[in-house]
């Protein structure tokens, strides 16, 4: 099924930088395959298939709204009197880290049956099946007069929670156009601040209309509209092309690849090399693969490195101040003098639209700057912006006036950590994974994303009350140590296929031939006609 151009077509390219000269560009390019292919049949970005392709991906970005509702959820009930009235808290202290860490214990006992669901079933399947179970949690949890009832449905939304977004993140990664995975890709963390602005206003709005408990039933109410829509669409789409071949549907692979990506011609360079790479990976490592045998990711130095990065991901996307902005900002709010519930609650539900429009130019630039750079300078971003707070935080008792400081900072910082490392969250960890490990691996990832959060929420509420601001102080030196491994162990996966960041994890040095580039010419016709890889050089 390949077309003649596969023999022209060899691993890998970015368009990272070019210069042209007459009829010949100069470019330095991460892969020289994806680069000839991309060049030899430019996308079309309005194509009917692309705009197609837009849709199935929008409905699968839903699923990472589940994940932000809740954390501005929990964040805003906790400060309506009706929902302390109701369960008998105080906002803080230790009964509320528990009510918001079961959501986390949730995901964590999921754990076993995400690659279970997602690499036996499918994709869309696990996506599906998590959704329901969303949907039964709101259910136990929306009626609820008990703590324990509470903590029950929260439990149960973590669980079907995690099931969804172990898959939801492959899916769309899997399916996304090469040329713009990380744009495309990116997408799909970014809707988490869809779901935080959703919750955030809704709060804002039931508290001020509402005085008895539907102030704080309602929004767990809405909680359950993505999902839904999810689960009403989602089987309609098609699978994800890579599961498909690794399951022995090789025909039905190509012609999603051919649709989605080479406009309907299945002899297009982009969907030849793709289909050539996940052919011959899946040939070459084709051998049983039991849902509950984990021991891939960790035997051999590759898999183990590949498994570091995942690891990572996990722990830095929660500890960097972000949860703390996320589930006690009202605290943080009134700890620097604003006591007003309703105002507490317009700044909470103000703060994430900012966050959002940050992330979502990051996604755009991830292409072109890259994974490390964006990473790297999202997080000196947040660094400063932390020290920023604390200093506010700490003297407003003296200068009232320096609350304003505070929201300012507080807003800076979601702006900075949305730019540089939101759209990253979950991209990152599923481009480290193999196809064969991708579920498994995302499995993982949520695992300790959730160990992660569960630390961090509980201790969070637990130092709130203790040390108040002077929390903060653990957050900046935590960021500075993120920086420095980010610096010297992550890699750079752009400008890559995924099959192709096979050789950078083999690598002796992953991180330092992750940023290797190549030279090569490219005529007016797409062409490549000079390739000059004695002098590569390193991007970062």
């Amino acid at each position: 099924m390949a077309s003649n151009t596969e023999t022209n077509l060899k691993p890998e390219v970015s368009l990272v930088s070019e210069k042209t000269q007459g009829d010949v560009r100069q470019v330095n390019a991460a892969s020289v395959a994806l680069a000839a292919a991309v060049a030899e049949q430019k996308p079309k970005l309005l194509s009917r298939n692309m705009i197609k392709l837009y849709m199935i991906m929008s409905i699968g970005y839903l699923v990472s709204t589940l994940n932000g509702f809740d954390s501005s959820l929990m964040g805003s009930v906790n400060a309506m009197i009706p929902y302390q009235e109701t369960f008998g808290l105080s906002g803080a202290g230790s009964t509320t880290g528990i009510i918001f860490i079961i959501y986390n214990l949730g995901q964590i006992a999921s754990f076993p049956f995400c690659g279970l669901i997602a690499d036996g079933w499918g994709r869309r399947w696990c996506i599906f099946i998590g959704c329901i179970i969303v949907l039964a949690g709101t259910a136990i949890q929306t009626p609820a007069n008990s703590t324990g009832q509470f903590i029950a449905g929260r439990f149960v939304l973590g669980f079907g929670s995690s099931i969804a977004s172990a898959a939801a993140p492959a899916y769309t990664v899997e399916l996304a156009h090469p040329a713009y995975r990380g744009t495309m890709a990116g997408m799909y963390n970014n809707f988490w601040w869809v779901g935080n602005i959703l919750a955030g206003w809704t709060t804002y709005g039931t508290n001020l209309n509402l005085k008895d408990s539907w102030a704080w039933r309602v929004p767990t109410v809405v909680q359950a509209g993505m999902p839904a829509v999810v689960m009403c669409l989602i089987m309609f789409f098609p699978e994800s092309p890579r599961w498909l071949i690794h399951h022995d549907r090789a025909e039905e692979a190509l012609a999603i690849f051919a649709r989605y990506h080479g406009d309907g011609d299945p002899n297009s360079p982009l969907v030849q090399l793709q289909y050539r790479e996940i052919v011959e990976e899946y040939e070459q490592f084709h051998d049983p693969n039991p849902w509950w045998d984990f021991r891939e990711l960790v035997k051999t130095r590759a898999a183990r490195y590949r498994l570091a990065m995942v690891i990572g991901m996990s722990f830095f996307g929660q500890w960097s101040g972000n949860n703390v902005t996320s589930y006690f900002m009202p605290s943080m709010i009134a700890s620097a003098g604003i006591h007003n519930t309703n105002t507490q609650l317009l700044i909470n539900a103000i703060n994430p639209i900012f966050s959002m429009m940050a992330a979502i130019y990051g996604a755009t630039l991830l292409d072109k700057l890259g994974r490390r750079v964006m990473m790297l300078a999202g997080l000196t971003g947040s660094l400063l912006c932390y020290c920023m707070l604390t200093a506010f935080t700490a003297e407003t008792g003296n200068n009232p006036n320096l609350a304003y400081g505070t929201i300012v900072s507080i807003y800076l910082f979601g702006i900075c950590f949305a730019w540089g490392f939101t759209p990253l969250q979950t991209l990152y960890a599923v481009e480290c994974l193999e196809n064969r490990t991708r579920a498994k691996g995302s499995g993982v990832n949520y695992l300790f994303l959730n160990i992660a959060m569960v630390v961090n929420t509980y201790g969070i509420s637990v130092g709130m009350e203790a040390i108040g601001w002077k929390l903060y102080l653990v957050y900046i030196g935590w960021i500075v140590v993120e920086i420095v491994v980010i610096y010297f162990f992550f890699v750079e996966t752009a400008g890559k296929t995924l099959e192709e960041l096979g050789e950078i994890f083999e690598a002796k040095n992953p991180r330092k031939a992750s940023t290797m580039k190549v030279r090569m010419d490219i005529d007016s016709s797409g062409r490549v006609v000079g390739i000059d890889d004695t002098e590569k050089k390193s991007s970062a």
